[in-house]
């Protein structure tokens, strides 16, 4: 349905790193112009640069990111031909989608997904200063717009009767629709227009144009539902369905016979993807060959206000100076007994530190963390000079506080973005990466034990099928079957099962039979496909299972099937 289930996550990762070499350049031969807009060479640089990263982005399949590219380019060539009125408003566009792009390359690889939609609004805003249209929310949504709205039945209403009728219901739809412009409550509002697009859609049923009003309508209900916002786009694609009620007015029974645009339709669709419809949305999805899109309009807009963050490098820097100024910390708890009450308020001592990072935790949305070290920091300095046991309790609370700090320091030196929660909060956000964290050591631990197995199944043919080089292979293979076992990897779980049955059946045989050393090879394959496959999950955090199926078609030849109940 759309471009997330499309996009090579391996062909991303491996073109990323030059990728935004490319921009980086790219923006400095940008910056150059800006400062001389008589240096028209660097912005020529800058459009040879881009074009090489059109090609890239092309190849990779992102398509979202291609069409910025191709939207910035035409604008560089306006720039260079000096066909703008307002050169330094487009400049500033063009600069501003140089820094989404490389925020949505670093989105991409850390959430594994595409999401297309997030870069509509920057293509629009070059469009829209070289007075283009506008590209609609649906643009990389596909579906059947030739399929038809099952059960639609007309109610008996008069063609004579149709203008008054429409009529009333277009009055009921512009009055919901001037509450949405006069921003107020978007509930009521939507409810209104939606109901008057369901009555018109009462009459107009199994007509050309009947199509339009049904989808619309459900879609504007459900849009109710969930208090969608208003934007731009979405309130021109409201006037365009009140110009289409104003046409049945006018020509009354013949207007029904006009076909709707399909725009029109693919963007009442978009919404109700996106809205999570009812059990009756659902089912119109369907007929259109679509599913409810896997995120929510919350969702989407947190995401989209994370490609004007800080970047992947920002992050990176931000992290080390922390981690830097933790050092010290650590230093001075180790020598906490010998640190006195009036050292702890010195110039540069802990309390000062500490505090400080304290206050960039919660400048970085990590709130509850950067509040619960302060509080900690407060109540040890309140305990410090009376000493005894309460200063004792006080220092523990604050060294368990340190310690999730720490947590937060190794959380951000992995991640591109801070991700925040719906009350825009990163604290649920990092509880996430670090369980990721937790799921990557294991997967680490699971990856080391198949490297093992390797030098082992290596060693034992060189010495002529010594049963002492493999002894201990049943046991790493039982090691890494419990890693996949807490990861709920179960098919992969399954297949280790087996391959550790192999290699005790081989243990068992007194001699070497002649066709060991070919069973050998093929369990060798069946190691390798596993070792991919858990390569995947760690980079991705999705399972190939393609690489998977190797290694149980291994195992089928060996005479040991794989059963996954």
């Amino acid at each position: 349905m759309s471009e997330l289930r499309e996009i090579n996550l391996t062909s991303v990762s491996l073109v990323k790193h030059e990728l935004v070499a490319s921009i980086e350049g790219a923006t400095g031969h940008l910056d150059q112009f800006a400062a001389d807009h008589s240096d028209k060479q660097a912005l020529e640089k800058c459009i040879q640069a881009l074009r090489q990263v059109t090609g890239v982005l092309q190849m990779v399949q992102l398509n979202a990111a291609e069409l910025l590219a191709q939207e910035m380019l035409v604008a560089m060539g306006d720039l260079l031909q000096d066909r703008q009125q307002s050169p330094e408003e487009l400049l500033e566009g063009v600069g501003t989608a140089f820094y989404v792009l490389t925020r949505y390359l670093d989105f991409v690889q850390s959430r594994a997904s595409a999401r297309p939609e997030l870069l509509i609004p920057y293509i629009n805003n070059l469009r829209l200063v070289r007075a283009q249209a506008p590209v609609p929310e649906s643009h990389f949504l596909r579906c059947r717009l030739d399929a038809s709205v099952p059960g639609a039945v007309s109610s008996a209403v008069m063609s004579e009767d149709l203008k008054t009728f429409v009529r009333r219901f277009r009055h009921m739809y512009q009055v919901g629709l001037l509450a949405l412009l006069k921003g107020k409550p978007r509930g009521p509002a939507y409810t209104m227009m939606a109901r008057a697009l369901q009555r018109i859609a009462s009459v107009c049923a199994g007509r050309p144009n009947g199509k339009l009003w049904s989808v619309a309508g459900t879609a504007i209900g459900t849009m109710a539902s969930r208090e969608m916002l208003v934007n731009r786009q979405r309130v021109m694609v409201f006037s365009m369905l009140d110009r289409r009620l104003r046409n049945i007015c006018r020509d009354g029974d013949a207007a029904l016979d006009q076909p709707a645009p399909p725009v029109l339709i693919k963007e009442c669709l978009y919404w109700l993807a996106l809205a999570g419809p009812s059990d009756k949305g659902e089912r119109l999805l369907h007929v259109f060959g679509m599913k409810p899109l896997p995120y929510r309009e919350p969702e989407l807009e947190r995401d989209r206000a994370s490609l004007g963050g800080p970047g992947a490098t920002a992050i990176t820097a931000v992290a080390n100076a922390l981690d830097e100024e933790l050092s010290g910390v650590r230093r001075m708890l180790d020598d906490a007994e010998m640190i006195g009450a009036a050292d702890l308020n010195e110039e540069g001592g802990l309390v000062e530190t500490l505090r400080r990072i304290a206050n960039t935790l919660v400048l970085l949305n990590f709130r509850r963390i950067g509040e619960n070290l302060a509080g900690s920091l407060t109540a040890y300095q309140s305990c410090a000079h009376a000493g005894g046991r309460a200063a004792d309790n006080a220092l523990q609370q604050l060294t368990n506080q340190i310690l999730t700090v720490d947590s937060t320091i190794r959380a951000l030196r992995q991640t591109s973005s801070i991700e925040l929660d719906e009350s825009g909060q990163a604290d649920i956000a990092l509880e996430h990466s670090q369980l990721a964290e937790a799921e990557l050591a294991v997967l680490k631990e699971a990856e080391a034990g198949l490297s093992l197995i390797k030098r082992a199944l290596a060693s034992y043919a060189d010495s002529g099928f010594d049963h002492g080089h493999i002894r201990n292979v049943s046991t790493t293979l039982n090691s890494v079957r419990g890693g996949l076992v807490v990861l709920n990897l179960a098919r992969a779980a399954a297949v280790v099962e087996r391959l550790a049955h192999f290699v005790d059946a081989v243990i068992d045989q007194k001699n070497a039979a002649p066709a060991v050393e070919q069973s050998l090879e093929i369990f060798a394959d069946a190691i390798i496909s596993l070792e991919y496959y858990l390569g995947e999950v760690k980079l991705h955090r999705q399972t190939d299972m393609q690489s998977l199926d190797l290694a149980i078609e291994s195992l089928e030849a060996l005479g040991y099937p794989v059963e996954v109940a």
